[in-house]
């Protein structure tokens, strides 16, 4: 029974520890990386058969310099991101979904 005790809790510190906290750099990716191909998506739709390599992008990075807590489940966040082959630096805000960090219009 003790045995039981110290594993269940174990298991519950190793599960909270991961739904708090700011997002990670790979979590900053995989948000931006969503917002880049819904709008290849739409640009894909809108050109059909006229598409070009060229209007399509690709996220090829991200680094996340720091971040600031705006409410319990979302941070904005200073990152330098580089599209295609232009780095920028940003601010971009992130809300903690069910499906994980989403990046949102602040």
């Amino acid at each position: 029974m003790k045995t039981y005790a110290v594993t269940t809790l174990i298991a519950s510190i190793f599960l909270l520890s991961g739904c708090t906290g700011e997002p990670s750099e790979q979590d900053i990716y995989t948000a931006m990386n969503k917002v880049v191909e819904q709008t290849n998506v739409i640009v894909k739709s809108i050109a059909r058969n006229d598409i070009t390599p060229d209007m399509l992008r690709t996220l090829k990075s991200v680094k996340k310099h720091d971040c600031e807590k705006l409410s319990d489940k979302s941070y904005k966040c200073n990152v330098t991101a580089v599209v295609d082959n232009e780095k920028r630096t940003a601010a971009v805000a992130l809300v903690k979904t069910d499906d994980g960090w989403q990046v949102v219009d602040k």
